[in-house]
């Protein structure tokens, strides 16, 4: 078909014409679903952990427990609020250059740095509960210290999910970088 056909049907066409403003609703990038999904799971999150926080002491016994627990628990979990945060702002501004290709390269370094600190920020808030649910373990027994395991290994393989997770949206944008290069 060549391209005068194209635009003659085209305007043939019986679609409403849209307004700037419609157009620009529909192409801002914010409002992209994915993204949209990563800003809710980070405030989701965020919101959880401030929850959890607020009831730990009570709820789990904190008072009981060592101050480096405490401290290593509210730590982590700061820094895993911390990283959410940064991570909502990345996404909520995805657009950072003068053109799509620099802003797309921007856009994956972003993306690459926050997959590397939220998987960080897992795996220290993972090993901070289970240092401070143990902590108060009087009588270690064998079937504690499978538990325990248990629990490690479940962190593990939540941190390595999140790791595909993360792996998966970097490669995603890469596979977009990499089309800019290809012959047209």
């Amino acid at each position: 078909m060549e391209f005068d056909e194209l635009k003659s049907s085209w305007q043939q066409s019986n679609q409403p014409a849209k307004t700037k403003a419609e157009l620009r609703v529909m192409t801002k990038l914010t409002r992209h679903p994915v993204l949209k999904r990563l800003r809710i799971k980070f405030i989701i999150e965020s919101l959880l952990l401030i929850a959890f926080l607020a009831v730990y002491n009570d709820g789990f016994d904190g008072v009981d427990k060592p101050l480096w627990a405490n401290i290593a628990l509210i730590a982590s979990a700061i820094l895993f609020i911390a990283n959410d945060v940064a991570g909502y702002f990345i996404f909520r501004n995805p657009v950072q250059g003068s053109n799509i290709r620099t802003s797309i390269e921007q856009f994956s370094r972003n993306l690459k740095r926050l997959s590397v600190s939220s998987v960080c920020s897992a795996f220290l808030f993972g090993c901070a509960m289970i240092l401070f649910f143990s902590s108060g373990v009087d009588d270690f027994t064998p079937l504690k210290g499978i538990g325990i395991a248990g629990m490690f290994a479940t962190m593990m393989v939540g941190i390595y999910l999140s790791y595909k997770n993360w792996s998966g949206r970097i490669d995603r944008i890469q596979h977009v970088i990499d089309e800019f290069d290809e012959p047209a």
